[in-house]
């Protein structure tokens, strides 16, 4: 009973907070609309839709999911504009280019534009993401550049490792220029000591008259440096203004009451949801072994709590991501609830325990799958991959932990308080005079419950928990133990 009630608690645990999340956004774009300085008479046809999202502190795989779930968030609204708001001084490159790739997809989705607003910095990793964009915009102390390839761990790369990484990068950086003039030139002195940065024909100065790059240094600009303009006809070097925030950029660029914004909140708990998606092959698997744990161990315990809680933490991660709703998880749970009809109720009937497998793998790549919700969405090779790499590095983990779970587990005072202390002890009798479980196979006694195929034992006098071999055995029949390992201890019944 007590295990039910622990399942019952956490599957409401978990909708509850899924749809008191789904509450408070509600509640916060019905605020922010209602509080929006820029509602007006305008028909919605004038009135450019803009959203809002945030990218802060170092880049990681957390931010490309906020990156992707704003896209997907701003697609569903509509909006014509998504504006970055970006205030980063760097991160992984691997990730970047991620997220370069996801602002260059997106451009495609929809009818609108990526608008990058260095609020502050655009350092590193974060001047890759800008050059992606649209369109970059800067508030009046923002700063973009220093964007050398580093190690992870932000030393120097090998020189010849450094050239290959640049040539790549600087080739990239040429796709995504696109028809802005400057970009690319100016990109890869940011990223390039060795590169000369020369604009139509002169070394950039500042307003002092000292050159904005020196010999053998890194290009950082400021944001009123990187919206000079230059040439014939004039033309910006990086963006197209300066402005004190988000809000003076769309006044200015679409005019006064002839927009609405929408603005992206990230509170500590979609953090945390965010940055647990990033090891979501790591707790599904942990989760997957307690559970397989759970099924070889007589009883509900420890393992099983552990196992559920770890899957609901994988679906919340997802559904934060942007990834996983509330389907997803219903076909996972309709699987699980399938399995264990196949064990408890109809065992060795086998089509409720090959279904449920199958409904919960399917919910479990369900929800690895990145849908976007646009009307040309296609199946392809491109959106299959990635959780076919998740689901493969969960099953390698999987395997890794089944073998160190095996081998190792067994020999732990935790197992053998949980597992190993199956046998019930009569009040006052010593661990001495207790029989060892290797001692127990070709002994005989009777069962003193239903195996169904889980139930109990008496040998002796002493109570064991056991599992029938094949099918059920009723109780008060006479039974044999077949079987001693880690994890269960196995019987037959004997033909009277």
């Amino acid at each position: 009973m007590l295990s039910k009630i622990l399942i019952l608690f956490f599957v409401i645990v978990f909708c509850g907070l899924e749809k008191g999340g789904q509450i408070f956004a509600d509640e916060n774009k019905s605020d922010e609309n209602a509080s929006s300085l820029n509602l007006s008479n305008t028909s919605d046809k004038e009135i450019t839709k803009a959203y809002q999202i945030p990218i802060r502190d170092q880049i990681g795989a957390p931010i490309l999911d906020i990156l992707r779930r704003g896209l997907k968030d701003a697609i569903l609204s509509e909006a014509d504009l998504v504006i970055l708001d970006m205030d980063t001084p760097g991160g992984e490159l691997g990730v970047t280019l991620e997220i370069m790739e996801e602002i260059i997809d997106n451009l495609e989705k929809f009818d609108g534009k990526i608008i990058t607003y260095v609020n502050d910095e655009a350092i590193s990793a974060g001047a890759y993401i800008a050059i992606a964009s649209s369109e970059i915009a800067f508030s009046p102390k923002s700063q973009i550049g220093a964007a050398e390839a580093v190690s992870g761990g932000g030393a120097n790369i090998d020189s010849s490792m450094k050239r290959k990484i640049n040539s790549y990068l600087k080739a990239k950086i040429r796709n995504y220029a696109g028809d802005y003039r400057y970009r690319s030139q100016v990109m890869a002195a940011m990223m390039d000591a060795n590169e000369s940065l020369i604009i139509e024909g002169e070394p950039l100065k500042t307003e002092t008259g000292g050159l904005i790059k020196k010999p053998g240094e890194l290009l950082t600009l400021t944001g009123v440096e990187a919206c000079q303009e230059y040439g014939t006809p004039p033309a910006p070097l990086l963006g197209f203004g300066v402005y004190d925030s988000v809000e003076e950029l769309m006044n200015e660029k679409y005019g006064e009451g002839q927009w609405k914004l929408e603005k992206m909140e990230i509170n500590w708990a979609e953090e945390t949801g965010l940055w647990l998606n990033g090891i979501a092959p790591l707790i599904l698997s942990i989760g997957l072994v307690c559970i397989f744990v759970e099924f070889k161990t007589p009883g509900f315990g420890i393992f099983g709590v552990a196992g559920i809680i770890l899957l609901l933490v994988f679906f919340g991660s997802k559904y934060v991501a942007g990834l996983a709703g509330q389907e997803e998880l219903l076909v996972f749970l309709l699987g699980a609830c399938l399995v264990l009809v196949e064990i408890f109720l109809v065992p060795g009937l086998v089509i409720p325990g090959v279904l449920g497998i199958a409904l919960m793998m399917g919910g479990i790549f369900w929800a690895m799958v990145d849908v976007w919700p646009t009307p040309d969405f296609e199946w392809s090779m491109e959106v299959i991959r990635p959780p076919l790499w998740e689901m493969l590095q969960t099953l390698g983990l999987v395997f890794l932990f089944g073998i160190l779970v095996s081998k190792f587990l067994p020999k732990t005072p935790i197992w053998k308080n949980l597992v190993l202390a199956t046998t019930l002890k009569k009040p006052g009798e010593s661990e001495e005079k207790q029989m060892s479980l290797n001692q127990l196979v070709g002994k005989q006694g009777k069962s003193i419950s239903e195996l169904y195929p889980i139930g109990q034992i008496e040998i002796d006098g002493v109570r064991y928990d056991a599992r029938s071999r094949l099918g059920k055995i009723a109780k008060d029949e006479k039974v044999e133990v077949v079987k001693v390992s880690e994890f269960e201890l196995m019987v037959k019944p004997i033909e009277s």
